[in-house]
């Protein structure tokens, strides 16, 4: 629109110039061509009219110029109000606001958000590959196996990170079967709580047995053997249950971490006598795995009684995670059925709870 004006005002400027050249050049004129007073006056009549025109063009472009001035100072307060409720409306609800108008620190928190929210939720595999890989430098970093195989309970230590490592491929395979072909769980879900079922489980129960057994100074009885498995397993649900109020959040009572720890004591009690009866009516004896002097269980345990005077070497180590998987290898059937028994547990749970 100014613009428009402008171009009003340069055209009549340049019309009043050129009524003004042609006053001059009617003085010229002779008299007896023309009047020249009328024409005169009539030039100057419409030099005073452009002269108008520019006065009011210029007076419209003012009011225009002013005009816009207002509008832009009103859209500006409108567009500073508009952002600020905008913010405020963001900064309620952060979760809707899109990522095209994030800033990138917001996008960087929000990545830092998203990982922290997935260790919450998974908070038990992360557990679950420290156990692991913990097991692996003790077992099979040259050095380090002989250095922890030094130590008061080094043997106890190596035989635990045997364990692990076979109770968490051992659970969270059936745990991930299990999770497959269960409707209210998936192979995922089953694999990441059986694997730390198996690592944290196998830990423990390993734990209380080894302290169990320097005492007596002998092999564990049946009965001890229930209580260790059945102990284990209750330490094991606790462990479970508050790593899920601490890390998820989640809300489960007192009562409930009980019913949970009696259950899982109940079971692992049952399936660690069945195991133990099914051990001494059909012991599982294979020579050269776990049976005679040539076999692997022999090898792991001769390496570890002379730590002190030569290394311990992969080939043994791989020799005796075998030879405790034969001798664990009722243990580790029943655990199928074991479970089958906890993943009927908590669809029992979820229905009461419905």
């Amino acid at each position: 629109m100014p613009s428009l004006i402008r171009n009003a005002k340069r055209s009549v400027k340049e019309l009043k110039s050129e009524i003004n050249d042609l006053r001059k050049t009617t003085a010229n004129i002779d008299s007896s061509v023309c009047n020249l007073d009328d024409v005169i006056a009539s030039l100057r009549s419409s030099t005073s009219t452009q002269e108008e025109k520019i006065e009011k063009l210029q007076e419209i472009k003012e009011e225009v110029e002013d005009f816009i001035d207002d509008v832009v100072e009103i859209d500006e307060e409108a567009a500073e109000a508009i952002n600020q409720s905008k913010d405020d409306f963001y900064d309620d609800y952060y979760y809707l606001k899109p990522d095209s108008e994030k800033s990138g620190w917001e996008k960087f928190k929000d990545g830092c958000k998203k990982v922290g929210e997935w260790c919450k939720e998974h908070w038990k595999v992360i557990v679950t590959v420290v156990l692991v890989v913990a097991a692996v430098v003790c077992l099979f970093i040259p050095g380090v196996n002989a250095a922890v195989a030094g130590l008061a309970f080094g043997k106890l230590i190596l035989d635990l990170a045997a364990g692990v490592l076979i109770g968490a491929v051992i659970g969270g395979t059936i745990g991930g079967v299990i999770g497959a072909i269960s409707p209210n769980s998936t192979f995922l879900e089953g694999l990441e709580n059986g694997a730390f079922g198996g690592a944290v489980g196998g830990l423990i129960t390993g734990g209380l047995g080894g302290v169990v057994s320097s005492f007596t100074g002998a092999e564990l009885t049946l009965a001890q053997s229930m209580l260790v498995g059945g102990g284990g397993d209750a330490i094991t649900s606790i462990i479970t249950d508050l790593g899920d109020i601490a890390f998820k959040g989640d809300n489960i009572s007192f009562s409930t971490i009980v019913c949970n720890a009696l259950f899982s004591f109940g079971t692992g009690a049952l399936f660690s006598g069945l195991s133990g009866k099914l051990g001494e009516l059909l012991p599982i004896k294979i020579r050269g795995l776990n049976k005679g002097r040539d076999s692997w269980k022999f090898t792991w345990n001769y390496e570890l009684a002379n730590v002190g005077r030569n290394r311990i070497s992969l080939k043994a180590i791989f020799k005796g995670i075998g030879a405790k998987f034969i001798d664990d290898l009722w243990d580790n059937t029943i655990e199928i059925f074991k479970g089958g028994t906890g993943e009927g547990w908590e669809s029992y749970k979820k229905a009461v709870s419905a």
